[in-house]
């Protein structure tokens, strides 16, 4: 009970990286940026664990006891500049948009290289600090500020690095980068001055639960009228696909005079449509992809396997069953493209918009009550 006390802080920052967490998963929406923040959040989860053991274990006598004492601070001290790596590597990608150049930078794990060579030293020469075999008693070493300055010089990185670059995001978004990646910064002077002041990794977690709320949960992923996901969600996560090398197939759609429904029976007859088109969408690749409305009467689907002419077919039967005779006789166009290597978002997109553009004009021809 006396530990739950002590270290109650961090079992209320584990709870929030926990729920974070899982609110993260509950979207289908799988981006890089996501995934940054995912092994932000569980090597923090594991800071937040691994600190208050390295008091649990400090001075404790049993078998394996030395080793436990040992590990866990030598962990603690690695998993500092791991993290900031991975936040850095988040505020990267968010301005530039670029998987490889993340990777090409190695995370930004540089910091934790060099951490990760001071501890090796460690095992040999007290740097960081040591541990007494007898009484299994830890003791800071002489150049244990050392790792301070690494860890500031990170985190003074990063804020040079946006301020060079504010012009490549939203002011709002810099000013979030500047305050709350600052906060760490300031846990960890904290707990320097007094090591019994556990800020450094309760910190972090609150500059990762501003961060997911603020910029990843804002705009929401789902468009407001259908209940599809959004053009935003749409771009993020075909981005996130052609990066990957995944092979996925675009659908782009387009309703068939729809400005007839509107003009003949208004526009809440019309949103009507959107919404039951939307869902008939939803339902037709419910098992085997991902439905968006990209604004106005354009929606998009993206799909990893299943064929073309049964997602159609499965589409008119729920439109059929429909009770409104204008949803239920529905007309729509379509174009369809299968991502190819080497194939930008962009290029995808034009090809699928031609093909449905073309399928629209021979419908038209067939059917000729006018443009839309």
């Amino acid at each position: 009970m006396n530990y739950l006390i002590q270290f109650q802080i961090h079992i209320f920052a584990l709870a929030i990286l926990v729920i974070l967490y899982f609110f993260i998963q509950k979207s289908r929406i799988r981006t890089f940026s996501k995934h940054l923040i995912n092994w932000s959040l569980i090597t923090t989860s594991i800071a937040i664990i691994d600190e208050p053991l390295t008091w649990i274990f400090d001075g404790q006598q049993f078998f394996g006891a030395f080793f436990l004492e040992y590990s866990t601070n030598f962990l603690l001290y690695l998993i500092g500049p791991v993290i900031g790596g991975l936040l850095m590597s988040y505020v990267d990608f968010r301005m530039f948009h670029d998987r490889d150049r993340i990777h090409r930078r190695g995370f930004y794990q540089h910091a934790s290289i060099v951490t990760l060579i001071m501890l090796i030293l460690n095992l040999f020469i007290p740097v960081y600090f040591s541990v007494n075999p007898v009484t299994n008693s830890y003791s800071s070493a002489p150049y244990k500020l050392i790792q301070y300055i690494i860890l500031v010089l990170l985190y003074g990185y990063f804020f040079v690095f946006v301020t060079t670059h504010k012009k490549k995001i939203s002011r709002n978004e810099t000013l979030i980068y500047q305050f709350f990646f600052f906060i760490p910064i300031v846990g960890m002077l904290l707990q320097l001055l007094n090591s019994r002041l556990h800020f450094s990794w309760t910190s972090i977690a609150l500059a990762l639960f501003v961060i997911y709320v603020f910029l990843e949960s804002t705009p929401s992923d789902e468009d407001y009228l259908t209940k599809l996901y959004n053009r935003n969600s749409f771009d993020a996560y075909m981005q996130h696909l052609i990066q990957g090398n995944r092979q996925f197939s675009l659908m782009v759609f387009d309703l068939n005079y729809f400005k007839e429904i509107n003009d003949k029976y208004g526009h809440v007859a019309g949103d009507e449509t959107l919404i039951c088109f939307g869902k008939a969408l939803k339902k037709s690749f419910a098992h085997k992809g991902l439905a968006f409305r990209l604004g106005g009467d354009e929606f998009a689907a993206i799909f990893e396997s299943g064929h073309v002419d049964d997602f159609i077919k499965t589409m008119k039967e729920h439109l059929q069953q429909n009770g409104n005779s204008f949803i239920k006789h529905l007309s729509f166009s379509y174009g369809y493209h299968k991502a190819e290597p080497g194939m930008t978002s962009d290029e995808l997109s034009h090809i699928a918009d031609y093909k449905m553009y073309s399928h629209k004009k021979e419908m038209k021809l067939q059917d000729p009550r006018g443009e839309r």
